[in-house]
């Protein structure tokens, strides 16, 4: 049976995936100022609120594992998620993430 954390962990990588396809893909549109990359942005807007308030409501859960908000997101920076993560990284050395 598949714990609840895993399926946290699995929600939000699939939310950081959508993001990073759709800013790819704006970034890489034969027409980036045209009505459809606009819509692509506004879309990516409510992406970004969701993957935002997603990891608001997990993030004790999230932190914990090591992740972060994602790159793009809105959130300002906490203390208790940043030691949490640290944390993380001093346990399990190799997981850390390239830059």
């Amino acid at each position: 049976m598949i714990s609840f954390e895993h399926r946290i962990l699995s929600e939000y990588r699939i939310k950081n995936a959508k993001i990073d396809t759709l800013v790819n893909s704006i970034l890489s549109h034969s027409e980036p100022k045209g009505e459809e990359a606009r819509g692509a942005s506004d879309f990516l807007d409510i992406l970004i609120t969701e993957s935002d308030n997603f990891y608001q409501k997990f993030s004790e859960i999230l932190s914990k594992d090591g992740k972060r908000p994602h790159a793009r997101s809105r959130l300002p920076e906490n203390k208790k998620w940043n030691a949490n993560v640290e944390e993380f990284y001093k346990r399990n050395p190799r997981r850390r993430p390239k830059n």
